[in-house]
C-alpha cells in the first residue's frame, strides 16, 4: 500500500494525507513532494499536481507529518499555511484517553 492509496482527494485540487508509524518519515517525505509535482502511476496513468495537501499523525506519527511538512517547504514546493493541534479522546480497551494530533494544511506555491 503507497501513501498515494492511503491519500484521499475530498474536494479537486486538495488531498489528506494520513501519516502513520508504519511506514518511515523518508516515506511520506518523498509522497508529499510527489503530490505537488506530479506523478505517474503503475499503467502509464499520471496524476497532475494537487493545489493544496492536508498532512495528518496522530501520536508518534506526528514527527513524520512534521518531517514531511518542512521537507516539501525546504524545497519551496509548497508553503505551510496552518497548523492545527488538537488532543482528541480515543478509546482502548474500554477507557478513554487522550492522544495528541496534528493537522498541517500546506498550499502548492
Amino acid at each position: 500500500m503507497t501513501a498515494e492509496e492511503d491519500a484521499k482527494e475530498t474536494t479537486p485540487g486538495v488531498v489528506d494525507m494520513k501519516v502513520t508509524t508504519k511506514k518511515p518519515p523518508q516515506f511520506y517525505v518523498r509522497s508529499a513532494k510527489s503530490f505537488f509535482t506530479g506523478f505517474e502511476k503503475e499503467g502509464g496513468e499520471k496524476k497532475e499536481p494537487v493545489n493544496q495537501l492536508n498532512i495528518s499523525g496522530l501520536g508518534e506519527a506526528i514527527n513524520a507529518a512534521v518531517a514531511a511538512a518542512t521537507a516539501v517547504e525546504a524545497e519551496g514546493l509548497a508553503k505551510i499555511s496552518k497548523v492545527e493541534t488538537s488532543y482528541p479522546g480515543m478509546t482502548t480497551n474500554g477507557a478513554e484517553r487522550g492522544c495528541p494530533r496534528i493537522l498541517i494544511k500546506m498550499d502548492k506555491k
